[in-house]
């Protein structure tokens, strides 16, 4: 099996998908061998017995975040990206046969943020993404299956993404 541990960007945190049936966080370089650095994508893709994660992950609560009050996940824009980055990540995980129902998470970390933000954040993002497309007479395929938006510990605490556990790595240090 190959290696399904990866590391956010900032090299702050573990990711640890050990337990899934496969995982990737290759998304970003296949995209960009292949020029269409155009397309957004996910962090992280992995996959259990029944479904497949689409994950994404923005931390603005490590130390050295460049402009941490700056990151806004409340505006239209910052939405939208997020938005993108389901639909340009669907594109692949249907690409390469994956036929299981589709799970997007958003973990969430930001100055002064809490389970009332995520939740009205994760409102806003939902309607954007394809629940009432998929719900057309003609669309015969489910799209999407859930959207959460969580923190790090609303992950790890989570009856199934708890086997993922994210970790902060001990040779960085961090806030949250």
């Amino acid at each position: 099996m190959t290696e399904q541990i990866f590391h956010d960007e900032n090299n702050a945190y573990k990711f640890d998908f050990s337990a899934a049936l496969w995982a990737t966080n290759k998304l970003n370089d296949i995209y960009h061998q292949c020029n269409i650095g155009i397309l957004s994508d996910v962090d992280f893709v992995f996959e259990t017995a029944d479904k497949i994660y689409l994950v994404e992950y923005k931390n603005a609560c490590i130390l050295n975040a460049v402009r941490p009050d700056a990151f806004t996940p409340n505006a239209q824009k910052s939405q939208n990206k997020i938005a993108f980055k389901f639909y340009d990540s669907w594109l692949y995980v249907k690409a390469i046969g994956k036929q299981k129902p589709i799970v997007y998470v958003y973990i969430l970390e930001y100055p002064h943020s809490d389970s009332d933000a995520r939740k009205r954040i994760k409102v806003d993002i939902a309607k954007l993404l394809p629940f009432k497309l998929q719900k057309l007479p003609e669309i015969k395929e489910r799209m999407i299956d859930c959207f959460e938006v969580l923190s790090i510990e609303e992950w790890n605490k989570h009856h199934i993404f708890s086997a993922f556990p994210i970790t902060p790595l001990l040779h960085s240090e961090h806030e949250g």
